[in-house]
């Protein structure tokens, strides 16, 4: 006889057991010896091509994770010493590329490695070209077992590119410049980290964007969520020294259209409203998309969280566009 069904009348969702998968995860960062990095890592990549277009608003793509490269180049050494690029992107809107390296804790940002990354950068621009990344990834691969991995790295690539079979290094070839992205919380970034260097860029998990453009967006705000509860996670916090503050929410109400409208005739622009790309999205919005969502809003003075100006309009630029899209000249929309 067959043991009787554990499972629950009403069988959870996807979203639930999304949301779920990630709350297992992130218990990560409070046990030794557990680097959520490596099992976050994966899910976060699946994604991350789309999250860095909307944050830096450029078409990139996602040309390999764990990327490899030589420590010191050809040139210089003959040892095939290598470390690893979390992952390697090309922006088509700029062509260049871009070194994406991933820390969840506050203890994990090493100097040694971002020197590594610079020299990288300071080659590329040196040598107006990328080309030699290609030598330098067969150069690691001869020197390997496993050979069949390194040419799947190479097709990667090629596919991402839209290259046919050899045809990287012309196209890395026409690559002049890189640009190395940290993202991290933001209690880890150093204080003398330059935030005009538009070469090093830093993101904390709470500036990365709310929604993106992906088959499965649905699911990226339980993976930035989650991401976003280490923006403030201290050892200091894990050893109980100082008490915690969620700094994840960045809203103070979830409003419907016709609750948001009547806030933005009261408040006006003393508030913002949420709305990702919203100088871009907003004209194209249908009436009954605006209808459908529900939106974010908050003070613009003395609000919850981080805010990026692209993704927050004002309350009355929010009214008197809306208005005019459900043609109704001052009219309470109800």
């Amino acid at each position: 006889m067959s043991r009787p069904s554990t499972a629950p009348a009403n069988d959870p969702t996807e979203t639930e057991f999304f949301e779920a998968l990630m709350a297992q995860l992130m218990q990560g960062s409070m046990i030794p010896k557990v680097q959520v990095e490596r099992s976050i890592g994966p899910i976060l990549g699946f994604f991350l091509a789309e999250a860095l277009s909307a944050a830096l608003d450029e078409d990139l793509v996602s040309l390999c994770p764990e990327f490899p490269i030589r420590k010191m180049r050809l040139d210089e050494s003959g040892n095939n010493q290598s470390t690893n690029i979390d992952w390697l992107m090309f922006s088509r809107s700029k062509n260049d590329l871009l070194l994406v390296e991933l820390k969840t804790t506050d203890t994990s940002f090493r100097e040694e490695q971002s020197d590594i990354y610079r020299r990288l950068q300071d080659t590329i621009a040196e040598r107006n070209s990328a080309a030699f990344l290609i030598e330098e990834l067969q150069s690691i691969a001869s020197a390997s077992q496993e050979t069949g991995k390194y040419k799947t790295v190479t097709a990667m690539l090629e596919q991402a590119l839209r290259v046919p079979e050899g045809g990287l290094p012309q196209a890395l070839g026409e690559v002049r410049n890189a640009r190395i992205i940290y993202i991290a919380p933001e209690v880890s970034k150093p204080s003398a980290w330059l935030d005009k260097d538009p070469a090093m860029l830093w993101f904390s998990f709470g500036d990365l964007p709310e929604s993106i453009e992906h088959r499965f967006a649905n699911h990226w705000p339980a993976v930035r969520q989650s991401l976003v509860s280490l923006d403030t996670l201290s050892r200091r916090i894990r050893n109980g020294a100082v008490q915690r503050v969620d700094q994840g929410k960045n809203y103070r109400f979830l409003l419907s259209l016709d609750d948001l409208l009547e806030q933005c005739r009261k408040d006006s622009g003393a508030i913002v409203v949420g709305l990702m790309n919203w100088r871009l999205a907003l004209p194209t919005m249908t009436a009954d998309q605006l209808r459908a969502k529900t939106y974010k809003c908050d003070f613009a003075q003395g609000g919850i969280g981080k805010k990026l100006d692209k993704n927050w309009i004002p309350g009355d630029q929010f009214l008197a566009q809306a208005i005019k899209m459900l043609d109704v000249n001052h009219v309470d929309s109800r």
